[in-house]
């Protein structure tokens, strides 16, 4: 399991020739299939599908030369996917209209990209002291422009 944060800034290195072919600078997130749906390096994308294993230190691939793999990305936030940076700080509420937070990360299955959950920020104190507890994804009604609905507990 990984947070969507620890992946940005990795270098993506070639298998074959050990050389760095970008750096992360993003992830794109695809909320109908809840899964990472690729990384983006600069303005284009490395589409999950072409990567063959993200690590704690880098994102492998096995083709040396990045054009081949890297698709022109003009639009990040093209639904249903998104980008981290839309989702994360927004509020979370019940069905019932209860406040319960805002969205601190978001983690995914490594390799496979499945996103598993999220983080439920309450506060950086209570962060602290409390830890952050985890929303599944299956508790998720709306994706909503201005707050996160989910199921009653």
């Amino acid at each position: 399991m990984r947070k969507v944060s620890d992946l940005i800034n990795l270098p993506v290195i070639d298998l074959t020739s050990g050389r760095q072919l970008a750096t992360i600078k993003d992830v794109v997130l695809n909320a109908d299939n809840d899964i990472l749906h690729g990384f983006l390096c600069e303005n284009k994308l490395l589409p999950l599908g072409k990567v063959k294993n993200f690590g704690k230190d880098a994102v492998i691939v096995e083709i040396d030369d990045l054009d081949l793999i890297l698709e022109k990305y003009k639009d990040p936030v093209n639904p249903p996917n998104f980008l981290p940076g839309y989702i994360i700080g927004t509020p979370i509420m019940t069905e019932g209209g209860k406040y319960l937070g805002t969205i601190g990360d978001i983690l995914v299955e490594d390799n496979s990209g499945k996103i598993l959950g999220y983080e439920v920020s309450d506060g950086l104190l209570k962060d602290l002291v409390s830890g952050r507890s985890l929303l599944t994804v299956p508790q998720i009604i709306t994706y909503g422009e201005d707050a996160v609905i989910i199921k009653e507990e």
